[in-house]
């Protein structure tokens, strides 16, 4: 069996491979974006390790060709550009879709996401942001017709996992637990062993596996439960007070600062524990003869070889201030239409809405595949269409040249794309490099391209 992981230099996906490791019945294809031209295509034992940007189509078609299995473990990922304009509920989208498109092409047999538990009480529209987009990664990556099998976990505890690291260094560094409401939410941890015997059982059954498993370990505790047994284990005295205030919004930023850990991690966890996060038995993967760990022997197995102490230093408040190596750009829009159209109809639309809108200060010449972008008599943008990387659902195009984009931005692309399963539009300006000096284009084109956007969706959906 051909398994390709994604994510494989993440908390699961190292781990899996270390699991994984010596099982001469597969061949492992590890896909990272960190990997050097030099390391890509090295091989050891049953693994093979492929650098891929998710964020390219050509690239998740070549990584998937002959796989029998997609183990799927991106979540939240943001593209390394210096300027991002979009949720990373879209770009989870975005990614999803290229592997879902390259998966459907390509044959793929299984794709099995590592999912969170989502509350079967609450509407789509009632979740979090982290929750909304779990589950529509679920239903995304099996649009186009290749089986999904989803594991839906709550908070994974593992040594090195996030979530491990936010509860002992809060442990460590706080004498004094302030516990707002959302600590009373109920959780069900699962120790990392128990998600990998999942990922074996699913392995073994992989014909006649079922669209939805839950899984998590025997307890159901609350989160302020949890911080004071992780206490516990790690030998501190520490004591909870239930506190009215601490916002959700107020606690992302208090955990972020006092943990150091990366506020792209902390900000959706926290804000989805306001939600119990418990299996549901009707849907629960049990497996027979496993020996479940209690949270508290899950936190013994998992603690770190060293001891922080509770007391911060002032460098351990971390302002998240990113120094741009690479000055690209990406900005990715969801949008909706009033009526039904194809990618390829939205993107003529644009064409045709833009010049009406900057009238009459921008001019749009559209010759076979080459779109102008004009101004004052000079040549803004060229663009030109992809026959071989895209359809009607899917139409891409390159930066061919002009005054706002640099030459070493000619891989940048403009796409428009159709997602059937959320019944929605992504537009996407991705791997562009403008010309303008950075200050300048952040403060003024940028600015007027996400506006442009806003505005183009609001002539989307109130059209008749």
């Amino acid at each position: 069996m051909r398994i390709c992981v994604t994510g494989a230099t993440g908390f699961i996906g190292k781990n899996l491979l270390k699991h994984l490791k010596g099982r001469s019945d597969y061949e492992i294809i590890a896909l990272s974006r960190k990997i050097t031209d030099q390391l890509d295509g090295a091989k050891k034992d049953n693994t093979i390790w492929r650098s891929c940007n998710g964020f390219s189509m050509i690239e998740a078609e070549k990584v998937t060709k002959d796989v029998d299995v997609l183990i799927y473990l991106i979540h939240s990922m943001i593209p390394p550009v210096s300027l991002s304009q979009g949720s990373f509920r879209d770009y989870d989208l975005y990614l999803a879709d290229n592997f879902a498109r390259a998966c459907a092409k390509n044959g793929v047999k299984k794709i099995i996401y590592i999912s969170g538990l989502i509350p079967d009480n609450l509407e789509r529209s009632e979740l979090s942001e982290h929750l909304k987009s779990r589950s529509e990664i679920e239903s995304t990556l099996g649009q186009y017709g290749t089986s999904v099998t989803t594991l839906r976990a709550g908070l994974i505890v593992g040594k090195e996992g996030s979530s491990f690291k936010i509860l002992e260094r809060l442990v460590n560094r706080l004498p004094l637990f302030l516990c707002p409401k959302w600590t009373n939410s109920k959780c069900q941890t699962i120790d990392l062993s128990y998600v990998l015997i999942s990922l074996d059982y699913c392995f073994d059954h992989i014909d006649n596996l079922e669209d939805v498993y839950d899984i998590g370990g025997p307890e159901i505790l609350t989160y302020k439960n949890m911080l004071l047994k992780t206490a516990e284990v790690m030998g501190k005295k520490r004591k909870a007070i239930s506190v009215p205030f601490l916002s959700p919004m107020l606690s992302r930023f208090w955990v972020s600062q006092i943990t150091g850990c990366d506020t792209h991690l902390v900000y959706p966890l926290v804000e989805s524990l306001k939600h119990d996060m418990v299996v549901r038995k009707d849907h629960q993967l049990l497996i027979e003869n496993h020996q479940y760990k209690s949270f508290s022997q899950s936190i013994a197995d998992s603690r770190a070889s060293h001891d922080e102490g509770w007391i911060w230093r002032i460098t351990d408040f971390k302002l998240d201030i990113n120094i741009p190596v690479l000055k690209n750009v990406s900005s990715l829009q969801r949008m909706f239409a009033s009526k039904k159209m194809s990618a390829l109809e939205v993107s003529n639309l644009y064409f045709s809405w833009l010049p009406k809108f900057f009238k009459p200060f921008i001019l749009v010449e559209r010759k076979d595949h080459d779109v102008f972008f004009k101004g004052l008599g000079i040549k803004l943008l060229h663009l030109r269409k992809s026959d071989k990387r895209g359809d009607d659902n899917r139409v891409v195009y390159y930066v061919v040249s002009g005054f706002l984009a640099s030459r070493k931005s000619f891989n940048g692309r403009l796409e428009f794309r159709w997602m059937p399963a959320q019944n929605c539009f992504l537009i996407a300006l991705l791997d562009f490099r403008p010309a303008l000096p950075w200050i300048f284009y952040k403060f003024t084109q940028a600015i007027i391209h996400l506006f442009v956007m806003n505005k183009f969706h609001q002539y989307l959906k109130s059209r008749k």
